[in-house]
């Protein structure tokens, strides 16, 4: 049978490192906590007291004595697409060097999914990073009762730190450049607008048309309700399967997913890029310059995303009364042979 000096020995409290020490419990549970005021004599003691008897901080104890977890939830719409996983990279850049844990969720581009998510961490972490599904939100995005930042998209009425794209300046300059190009049918393969950011990007598509003159035909828009490549073939199969007479010539896609989807739809129907289809997209990754013809593309700062959105928030949890701040990056766009 053990007894409790052995237990004592095996598993140390903070008991045993304030003796050990000398100093009084609170003492000792404030400078193992990292909370609270301790002189640097009682904190050096404390350290190395814990040091030799082997003491491992209980973090639950921690959080519940500090009232902070030192973590952080990220929700991103889909954990498999190249763009959300640089942005937590670039979350993760910030937020880890000032100690706290970046604790993931993914959506699928669902907002019931999304509440879900939200409410799970909201007991667990300090604050909130959120790319939400739909700008409508969902109930727990508009009130999560945490210090909260918006990633990549926006929420419609809701007062929270934001740090976007210029999604509709960098898809009129997409299509822009189509029409100097000399293109006149141009159509659009996209996800649903369910998103701030794809709305953007489709009002940006529907701007440069109307600024150059030409027709906006709804049946060049290619719309797809599955946030997926293979959504995005399905719905470019459509729209490039029409007669050669009324079919568009050249193609904007808003985003990697639809990218991929267009370029498998045109490989299928034997289409020619740029010869016979020229294609644009939002959003660079590395496969867009593995192809050939490589692909034309606007570029958004994706990790600069992630890395000012994790600077936000830090800020927020500082400051929980700081004036609301909304930061838009730039974007560009980088001309390749896709686009003729």
């Amino acid at each position: 049978m053990s007894t409790g000096r052995e237990r004592a020995a095996s598993s140390p409290t903070v008991a045993d490192v304030a003796k050990a020490a000398g100093v009084s419990f609170a003492t000792a549970a404030r400078a193992l906590g990292g909370y609270g005021h301790v002189s640097a004599k009682a904190r050096a003691a404390v350290e190395a007291a814990g040091a030799e008897l082997g003491y491992r901080r209980n973090d639950v104890a921690r959080a519940l004595a500090s009232g902070s977890t030192r973590s952080v939830g990220l929700v991103v719409g889909d954990i498999e697409n190249p763009f959300f996983a640089t942005v937590s990279r670039g979350v993760a850049d910030v937020l880890e060097p000032e100690g706290y844990t970046l604790l993931l969720a993914n959506s699928d581009e669902d907002p019931a999914r999304e509440a879900r998510a939200i409410e799970a961490l909201r007991t667990q972490v300090d604050g909130l990073l959120i790319a939400p599904a739909a700008s409508a939100g969902a109930a727990r995005t508009q009130d999560p009762g945490k210090p909260l930042v918006l990633l990549d998209r926006s929420v419609n009425g809701l007062e929270a730190d934001c740090v976007t794209v210029e999604n509709a300046a960098g898809a009129t300059r997409a299509v822009e450049h189509l029409v100097e190009r000399g293109h006149r049918r141009i159509g659009i393969v996209t996800s649903g607008a369910g998103s701030s950011s794809t709305a953007q990007r489709i009002r940006g598509y529907r701007g440069a048309l109307k600024a150059a003159g030409l027709e906006i035909d709804p049946a060049w828009e290619a719309v797809t309700p599955e946030f997926t490549p293979t959504g995005a073939r399905d719905a470019a199969l459509r729209l490039l399967g029409a007669p050669k007479r009324r079919r568009v010539t050249a193609v904007f896609a808003t985003d990697n997913f639809m990218t991929h989807g267009v370029w498998l739809a045109a490989r299928e129907l034997g289409l020619k890029v740029p010869d016979e289809l020229a294609v644009v997209a939002f959003d660079d990754i590395d496969w867009l310059t593995l192809v050939d013809p490589q692909v034309t593309a606007v570029v958004q700062p994706v990790m600069e995303l992630g890395r000012e959105a994790g600077r936000l928030l830090l800020r927020r949890l500082a400051e929980p009364g700081a004036k609301v701040r909304r930061v838009r990056l730039g974007t560009e766009l980088v001309v390749r042979a896709s686009s003729g």
